[in-house]
């Protein structure tokens, strides 16, 4: 299996790097990035298998010819609002594979808009197999085999910040809490400037309590054909300080990604500070034999672990044999409870959250 990995030298690309490099079905690892020296040394620790290629995303040309020597190309560059179409649409006119961690909406629908090209070039495109959408839309996939329909979904999602203080995630949680993001009320899609209602969720422990508002997450894309009556997707910081500034920051015009980045680590120094860990929490409500149920699964880990570990899976799924071509969601790329439980032998297990009597 040949593997194209952009964004390898980033910390989430580096750990994906190491992982693929150690598997034997990976015969040739091409690590693409804009800084030789970078690609040097992230090449020179993972063994013959893999090298560097010189790579930038408004090249075209370049991306497309790297893209053709590749089975799957695996795309870990953030944020993914300002990398993910490029990336995506040439390995779709390459005919390869594609699986990213873009977790934004406006560009999943983006990227959907081309299936039509990539059932024509053979390709199979998963956006976003990181921790939302990919573990998160499993989830609701793994939920929505206990009911005979379901109705709402609630999608709930807890970052520490300390957890992945990197520039691209600074960068994504600007964008996302400050870019339009959509739910579906009585059956209705409605597409809303994110970072409204505020609402408190209980994520699995260490994470407990967070405080969560409305984001744009492309999960809605993932799920919407279940003819839901509702659906949102929420996050929050577990960290408050840095949420409170965070969601200033995003109501902010102009507010540059280092400046955000300088103010939310000030910010990290007021209390509460909340658990260095990340969680999501799926919510899903329907009837089952004639009655309403609600089934609610989390998952707490590192967001580089989570990332890292449902991206190489990904990857290894889809360079390691034919999947049904066109722009999937991971639901419908991969056996949802298959891959959670792989991912539990990794270390993220799930855990189903069971109603406590008050």
């Amino acid at each position: 299996m040949r593997v194209l990995l952009l964004g390898g030298t980033g910390i989430v690309g580096r750990r994906v790097a190491a992982e693929l490099a150690r598997n034997k079905a990976v015969t040739d690892l091409i690590i693409g990035g804009r800084n030789y020296e970078k690609l040097h040394r992230a090449t020179s620790l993972l063994g013959d298998k893999a090298r560097a290629a010189l790579l930038d995303l408004e090249d075209d040309v370049v991306l497309g010819a790297a893209c053709v020597q590749a089975d799957v190309v695996v795309n870990c560059c953030g944020p993914p609002h300002l990398t993910e179409l490029p990336a995506a649409c040439a390995a779709i006119e390459a005919g390869v594979a594609y699986v990213s961690l873009g977790n934004d909406y406006a560009t999943w629908g983006a990227v959907a808009n081309f299936d039509e090209r990539a059932r024509a070039t053979g390709s199979t495109a998963v956006v976003g197999c990181g921790l939302s959408p990919g573990i998160t839309t499993l989830l609701a996939a793994l939920a929505r085999d206990e009911f005979d329909d379901i109705t709402e979904i609630e999608i709930s999602l807890a970052h520490s910040f300390r957890d992945l203080p990197t520039p691209a995630h600074t960068a994504y949680l600007l964008h996302t809490l400050g870019a339009p993001g959509a739910s579906i009320n009585d059956h209705e899609l409605s597409v809303d400037l994110a970072g409204g209602s505020p609402h408190l969720v209980y994520f699995p422990e260490p994470v407990g309590w967070v405080e969560t508002i409305g984001c744009g997450h492309p999960e809605i894309h993932n799920l919407r054909s279940l003819e839901l009556q509702s659906m949102s997707v929420r996050l929050g910081l577990t960290e408050r300080g840095a949420m409170d500034a965070l969601r200033a920051l995003a109501r902010t015009p102009l507010t540059s990604t280092s400046m955000a980045q300088r103010t939310l680590n000030a910010a990290l120094a007021l209390p509460p500070r909340g658990p260095r860990w990340s969680a999501a929490r799926v919510d899903v409500v329907g009837h089952r034999d004639g009655r309403t149920a609600t089934v609610s699964l989390g998952v707490v880990d590192h967001l580089i672990n989570m990332a890292a570990s449902s991206l190489t899976l990904a990857a290894l799924e889809l360079g390691g044999r034919e999947h049904p071509t066109g722009v999937r969601s991971p639901a419908e790329a991969f056996d949802s409870r298959d891959f959670l439980a792989r991912l539990g032998r990794r270390g993220t297990r799930v855990a189903r959250l069971e109603p406590v009597p008050v």
